[in-house]
């Protein structure tokens, strides 16, 4: 963590201290005599302020990918969660002595914690199968970046201007290649792949003719690997 990270989360540890303290202070001082639905109401609510921090700190480590649910951000969901929580447990302190038993306070901010619960646990899983899909196409698009890099090596080192001249021509051609990949194409890149391997050994071995066969090769499959991904888009 940097210093403007720290910075950030010290900021915001702070602005809950102080709401935390604020709605303690108004309810101490508004409220008289306390009875035990009052203090659970309390208690709840002092639930919801570390379930909301604990999401909003949760919501800004995951840079990549955004826990949501049904295409609401978690930490809304934390915020609604919050905000109903505040709403019931002011109406359980305000009409405290009406209730005998526990029993109506415990249930209806149970099933509020509860409900937000569930939709932050089903938000998370979400969150984790998209990132784990997306950090799999990062992973395999890199690998098609790298052999861009291995061929503009070999480029680099050729001496033959002919040769020369198609290399670059295969550099540049994955250069500009959609970098993403799909199942379609799966094969294909491994095809790639190994003819680049093979491309690698022919020019280490000085094997110009077999090395511009694998050119001639390899232009023709990344062409048909294009044409594929424009085709599955």
């Amino acid at each position: 963590m940097n210093n403007r990270e720290t910075k950030h989360y010290t900021l915001f540890a702070v602005l809950y201290a102080a709401i935390f303290l604020i709605y303690t202070i108004i309810v101490m001082f508004a409220f008289g005599e306390k009875n035990d639905v009052f203090w659970l109401s309390y208690s709840f609510m002092c639930i919801s302020f570390v379930a909301n921090m604990a999401i909003a700190v949760y919501s800004f480590k995951a840079k990549d990918v955004e826990a949501a649910f049904m295409g609401i951000p978690l930490f809304s969901f934390s915020i609604f969660y919050f905000f109903a929580e505040l709403f019931a447990s002011l109406v359980f302190m305000i009409f405290r002595f009406e209730f005998e038993r526990l029993t109506t306070p415990t249930i209806v901010q149970l099933l509020i914690l509860l409900v937000f619960v569930v939709f932050a646990a089903i938000a998370m899983i979400s969150r984790n199968a998209v990132e784990g899909v997306s950090e799999d196409i990062r992973m395999k698009s890199q690998a098609v970046k790298s052999l861009g890099v291995d061929v503009k090596i070999l480029e680099d080192q050729c001496m033959d201007p002919e040769l020369k001249r198609e290399l670059h021509k295969i550099a540049e051609t994955i250069r500009f290649s959609d970098p993403m990949t799909n199942d379609t194409i799966a094969d294909l890149d491994k095809m790639i792949e190994g003819k680049v391997s093979e491309l690698k050994y022919h020019c280490n071995n000085n094997d110009k003719n077999s090395a511009m066969q694998a050119c001639y090769q390899l232009s023709a499959f990344l062409s048909e690997r294009n044409q594929k991904l424009i085709l599955s888009k």
